[in-house]
């Protein structure tokens, strides 16, 4: 073997660093990448070493621990992902850098395997005060670190072809560059790049199945889910539906007898047990100031374009402390707020989260938005466009005409499709074939009487029919036979009778718009619980589906001039559900859901305070004194304890860099007889102590023996010899300590 050649065990120079900047390209994290890597890679531009020993790589072991604890915390107060894992990985190169720079620039090549194991540690130290030889595995540390720095690459752009490019370079260059026999075996280097390159798009890819698989796990609500632009529901599923009880929002309410319901979204077309929003047309001549938007230009071709051409900005207006206000009429700025029912919310949140919001909300206060704002589309949904911080809290002011939302139109609004109205099949020639054993929407909603009545009349009926005996509620589908989604509404209405809210509240727009009144289909939260201090607790289980109804007649395609839109009707809420859900949803709450949610109102209320305008700074120049406080305790040590990298033609001798624990004395030392003289071996001046403190005279200079022979004796010492050395040492620098305090 070519002893020219770089140790295979510990990576080349600039490998290292070439790495921790590949991760902070690939992360969005350059600056951090670079200074990892300067530190890194400064032992090839330095002699400075430090004699670490064991104690040392514990402590740098413990201080990557608290890193990435710390780090865990940070991430779960910031509310960033519901998968803090991924989070926490990614960051590994940071909170791992003190284990690779111990090594780097320590004296000696590797440490100690059970420097990562309390249990190892413990067990050695038994070992070694029964006298028993210890010698534990000792590994380097560098290529583990790197392969960790590569996984926290993967966990950010695994798509992407320069990820896999750069992987396999820095592959390349570690075979080729540290290997002493990369020069003689081409072949098998070609397969080593060959079989890396496959494990790690193997790998990335598994990561990015493991992400996707824990998101729909965490990240998804179970049975539907809902969206600013499409509600998927439970209709047609089998099963129990499970809600979950967590806290989604907090609502403090002035007025005590306020609407419970709090919308999120609107929909206005149904088609296979999904709910979606379509952008309604504008109608002139109402003479309603309208925020500026874009829904007079025309949207893009797609049904995705449509719906986001639909959403405008609602207008803003800064306030002293650097808070924004919203509302969907610039003259609400300037009316007494203590004409309004006046709501406090808090919440998670994250991009495009539709609010939960009173139907007559006028104004929102309290927002810090940079990169977007709050929009609205046609049907009076609001959403968070871009919020900066996972929590928001703001204030809500309702009352007067309901928030704007365009007219029925009556097209959209009342449309029943075709498998609901009329159950059947279509056959080979594209024909629709009714089923004369089943009943639609059309038959049940002669039956039961609704054509021609009036919106007050028609909504009473249905309530009468959904709360009398033969409905019931349930969110347990189970006694039947699977039917096809694009008729199951109409099944509930004939047939089970038995469904959750999201039946009750389809079920009653498909009737409505039947009979001939436009009705859309609401989602959101009903508040069914009060805590202590007053606040709506809005659950999971908690979410809700009801009607918007149209109450009045139907606006013609253009509402002449100077005509005021109110004066054809208003848009009211209309919950068809049976009120047997509220005892079915209100119960069977876990011991354990107590202290979640404490634990969860206390990460929000911080986060909030945290990120108010005032705090920001205060919490940041704390954050940086402390770590610039650490920081310097650190360097002063280090620079205290340093020593310089000696080599000779022969290599480095067991001499220059052989430290004993007599040498963990020198502070101690230096206190009383001051810093050494570089021309004075260690041993005389160390022995000036015995003539100032006669009492450790003796000890002292039994520790100088045992140091002599450990450091010059070939045979070195035995181990029941070692741990006698260290017992004598750790004596004497108590027995120091204890007169230096006495003094």
């Amino acid at each position: 073997m070519n002893r020219s050649l770089p140790d295979p065990q510990s990576p080349p120079r600039l490998l290292e660093g070439a790495t921790l900047l590949f991760w902070g390209g690939v992360t969005g994290h350059p600056v951090v990448g670079l200074v990892c890597a300067l530190l890194a890679e400064g032992r090839s531009w330095t002699d400075l070493r430090w004699h670490f020993g064991e104690g040392g790589f514990v402590r740098a072991w413990y201080l990557a621990f608290a890193l990435g604890v710390l780090t865990l915390g940070w991430a779960w107060l910031q509310g960033s992902s519901q998968i803090l894992l991924f989070d926490v990985l990614a960051w590994m190169p940071v909170y791992l850098l003190p284990v690779l720079l111990a090594q780097n620039y320590g004296t000696e090549p590797d440490m100690p395997l059970n420097t990562f194991s309390l249990i190892a540690r413990r067990k050695m130290l038994i070992d070694r005060r029964a006298g028993r030889k210890v010698s534990p595995i000792r590994i380097p540390v560098g290529y583990p670190y790197l392969c960790l720095v590569l996984v926290a690459a993967a966990l950010s752009r695994i798509d992407e072809l320069a990820f896999f490019a750069g992987m396999i370079f820095l592959a390349s260059c570690a075979l080729i560059f540290a290997s002493p026999v990369s020069r003689l075996r081409p072949f098998s280097i070609g397969v080593a790049l060959l079989l890396a390159g496959v494990l790690g798009a193997g790998g990335s890819i598994g990561l990015n199945a493991l992400w996707m698989s824990l998101d729909s796990v965490f990240g998804t609500p179970p049975g539907g889910y809902t969206m600013g632009d499409r509600s998927q529901t439970a209709i047609g599923q089998l099963g129990m539906i499970k809600q979950s009880k967590r806290i989604r929002w907090r609502v403090r309410d002035t007025e005590a007898g306020g609407s419970r319901l709090f919308r999120e979204a609107v929909y206005n077309h149904y088609t296979g047990g999904q709910w979606w929003h379509r952008p309604v047309p504008e109608r002139g001549g109402g003479g309603q100031d309208v925020p500026p938007g874009n829904r007079d230009e025309e949207p893009g071709g797609t049904e995705l374009d449509k719906r986001e051409g639909d959403y405008e900005p609602l207008w803003d207006r800064a306030l002293p402390g650097g808070l924004l206000q919203f509302a969907f009429d610039p003259a609400e700025f300037d009316r007494d707020p203590g004409i309004r029912r006046k709501l406090m919310v808090k919440g998670k949140v994250g991009t495009k989260t539709p609010l939960p919001l009173p139907s007559t909300t006028q104004r929102l206060s309290g927002f810090q938005v940079a990169g977007g704002g709050i929009d609205w589309n046609s049907l009076g949904t609001v959403r968070l466009e871009n919020p900066d911080h996972g929590v928001v809290s703001f204030e809500v002011f309702a009352g007067g005409r309901p928030l704007y939302e365009a007219l029925p139109d009556p097209e959209l609004d009342l449309q029943v499709p075709l498998a609901e109205r009329i159950p059947g099949r279509l056959n080979a020639d594209e024909e629709w074939i009714p089923d004369p054993e089943r009943k639609g929407i059309r038959d049940l909603c002669d039956e039961w009487g609704l054509r021609g009545l009036p919106a007050r009349e028609a909504t009473k009926l249905i309530k009468e029919r959904f709360f009398g005996p033969d409905f019931s509620y349930s969110m347990f589908l189970g006694h039947q036979r699977t039917s096809r989604e694009n008729w199951a509404v109409s099944r509930f209405l004939s047939e089970t009778q038995v469904g959750h809210c999201e039946y009750f509240a389809t079920a009653a727009v498909l009737l409505l718009r039947e009979a001939g009144i436009p009705a859309r289909y609401c989602v959101g939260y009903s508040g069914q619980e009060k805590g202590r201090d007053g606040e709506w607790l809005l659950r999971g289980s908690h979410a809700h589906a009801w009607c918007r109804v149209w109450h009045g007649t139907m606006p013609p395609e253009e509402i002449p001039g100077g005509a005021d839109p109110a004066s054809y009707g208003r848009w009211e809420d209309f919950d068809a559900t049976t009120p047997g859900w509220l005892d079915y949803e209100g119960s069977g709450l876990p011991w354990s859901c107590h202290l979640i949610d404490w634990w969860q109102k206390m990460r929000e209320d911080f986060l909030v305070w945290r990120t108010l305008s005032g705090n920001t700074g205060m919490v940041n120049w704390l954050i940086i004194t402390v770590v610039v406080l650490l920081l310097a305790c650190l360097v002063v040590r280090l620079w205290q304890s340093r020593t310089r990298r000696r080599e000779e033609a022969g290599g480095i001798t067991r001499a220059d860099f052989m430290r004993t624990p007599l040498h963990d004395l020198a502070r101690l030392a230096e206190r009383r007889l001051g810093p050494r003289n570089e021309s004075r071996a260690f041993t005389e001046w160390i022995l000036e102590l015995g003539e100032l403190i006669p009492a450790v005279e003796a000890d002292l200079r039994r520790a100088v023996s045992y140091h002599w022979k450990a450091r010059f004796d070939p045979i070195g010492l035995a181990p029941r010899e070692e741990g006698q050395f260290r017992e004598l040492c750790r004596g004497l620098r108590e027995q120091i300590g204890r007169v230096q305090r006495e003094k």
